[in-house]
């Protein structure tokens, strides 16, 4: 072998000798030495990827591959796009190192990069595959008719990579709004705000081609009607599950469908676990239901209320179709929501809030708000505190008391008492409706508004009703409007309370989406009329 390699290395040395002294045929004295073209690298491996449309330039290294020392040649270059049609370009450099100038592609996919020897008597060729990919954008925020906005824009590669320090160009001149550009940061992300005057669409463009567009959107949209179809309470919540949980949930709330005592506490265990609530009757587990946690693809079952309020039947029931099923219950409807209390958790404000254990409204009312902060919903009885809410309290490490509703529900005996150990609010009003306003003053968010506004019969006692059951209509849709940053307004059916009609008038501009639920029963659609006109604008 080390005879071998000797050999070879004196043959390269004759071979040289020869070349110099012209004795190599079709090779005169002191004629230029053939190379053979190779690649070698590119200066920057940033080279081999481009994004669409923008205009680069290549820094690439060639070798003679005879000799491994650079390439001293002239060359040419091509580049060969995805549909294999060729198109020369501009190349210059020397001793090794070569650059192409002003290279744009514009059409996503994979190039060749070929680079042949001018010269006669060189060989060889050196090819590389160039990537182009899309530029894209992630859009934060929305664009509200005839108001001034604040987006965040991130503009990546169609990999995830950043763009960063490009020049991109917000195109609003059909919305009313002109047109500006932008340089993004080192993170691929720029912000700007806009007023736009017309509906339509924004564009925003890199390197001539348009990368994302926004959509200008009124200032109010009616969403169409929820379980405008439903004939109870169970249908009912299925519509509702299938409008907010689309694409599945592993998990559910399950409740009793004809009295909400033990559920009144639940909306904020939804939210926890970004779960619908469903129901069923006490006795025997509705089909329906049962079809639509088929259909949500559920594992885990949380049944609210003792085997009274839902059967150990119907959970034996559960159990045999594979689902896993946990109860939360207590001796009563206090104890209940004590024991939801200790699922949900302490929040960080060390806050609870109180409502009378019979005041249904008044607890839904503030659910959706609650369960967006992580606040739960202990219950009480009008003159003092049973002892499992006691209990719960020091659990929770409350230091803040909200009550619900006025004096007729909780009483000031029990509030002065409380406030030797608690801070103490009280968001209580004349009736059901007067005491939602109040919450709603007290919760609206107006920084960061919180959309869609879900109208629902505020008939959820049974008292409320001559006939039949309960409208667990607002209960159901706490849980939805939780999920997508909304809250709901419990509505008589045909009229307007002049509490609610005085919130809307005067908070308006901070609700920019809202949508009916129930049947017509539930909400009239002259009521659905009349609120759609209110809030259009």
């Amino acid at each position: 072998m080390r005879e071998k390699k000797q050999l070879q290395k004196v043959l390269g040395v004759m071979m040289m000798l020869l070349l110099l002294i012209g004795m190599v045929p079709g090779v005169a004295l002191g004629a230029p030495i053939p190379q053979q073209l190779g690649w070698q690298d590119f200066l920057s491996s940033e080279n081999s990827v481009f994004v669409a449309g923008e205009t680069s330039s290549i820094t690439v290294r060639l070798k003679d591959v005879l000799t491994g020392n650079p390439y001293s040649g002239t060359v040419t270059a091509s580049i060969i796009d995805p549909d294999d049609n060729e198109y020369s370009c501009s190349i210059s450099g020397s001793a090794g190192n070569y650059t192409i100038s002003n290279l744009t592609l514009d059409t996503v996919g994979g190039y060749s990069l070929i680079i042949r020897p001018t010269s006669t008597i060189d060989s060889g060729a050196a090819s590389w595959t160039i990537i182009v990919l899309n530029a894209v954008t992630t859009v934060t925020g929305s664009l509200i008719i005839n108001t001034n906005n604040t987006l965040s824009v991130k503009v990546t590669d169609s990999v995830g990579d950043p763009l960063a320090r490009k020049s991109v160009t917000v195109d609003g001149t059909s919305v009313g709004a002109g047109s500006q550009s932008y340089q993004t940061l080192y993170d691929g992300t720029f912000k700007f705000s806009m007023t736009p005057s017309l509906l339509g669409t924004v564009n925003i463009s890199y390197s001539g081609h348009v990368i994302g567009t926004i959509t200008v959107l009124p200032a109010y949209t009616q969403n169409a009607r929820i379980g405008g179809t439903s004939v109870d309470n169970v249908s009912l919540a299925i519509s509702i599950a299938k409008n907010g949980w689309a694409t599945g949930s592993r998990t559910v709330i399950l409740a009793r469908d004809d009295e909400f005592a033990d559920a009144m506490a639940a909306v904020p265990l939804a939210k926890k676990f970004n779960a619908p609530i469903l129901m069923t009757g006490s006795a025997t587990l509705d089909d329906r239901t049962l079809a639509e946690m088929w259909d949500l693809g559920v594992y885990s079952i949380y049944i609210v209320g003792g085997t009274g309020v839902i059967s150990q039947a119907v959970e034996y029931s559960l159990r045999s179709y594979g689902f896993t099923t946990t109860r939360i219950a207590g001796q009563e409807r206090h104890d209940t929501a004590a024991k939801i209390s200790s699922a949900v958790g302490v929040n960080a404000t060390h806050t609870v809030y109180l409502a009378n254990g019979y005041a249904i409204p008044d607890a839904v009312a503030a659910s959706a708000f609650a369960a967006q902060s992580g606040i739960p919903i202990l219950l009480t009885d009008r003159d003092q505190l049973p002892p499992s809410t006691i209990q719960a309290l020091t659990n929770l490490n409350a230091s803040n008391l909200v009550l619900l509703g006025g004096e007729g529900v909780i009483s000031t005996n029990l509030e002065n008492e409380l406030r030797s150990t608690y801070g103490v609010k009280r968001w209580g009003g004349q009736d059901r409706y007067d005491t939602q306003y109040i919450i709603f003053q007290n919760l609206l968010n107006t920084t960061t508004p919180q959309s869609p506004l879900y109208f629902a019969s505020g008939l959820v006692r049974q008292d409320d009703v001559s006939s039949g059951k309960p409208n667990a209509d607002a209960l159901l849709t706490a849980a939805l409007a939780a999920k997508n940053g909304g809250f709901v307004a419990m509505i008589p059916p045909n009229t307007l309370p002049s509490s609610l009609n005085y919130f809307l008038l005067f908070n308006k501009g901070y609700i920019s989406k809202a949508a009916v639920v129930g049947d017509d029963g539930a909400v009239s659609r002259n009521l659905e009329q009349q609120l759609h006109g209110m809030l259009s604008r």
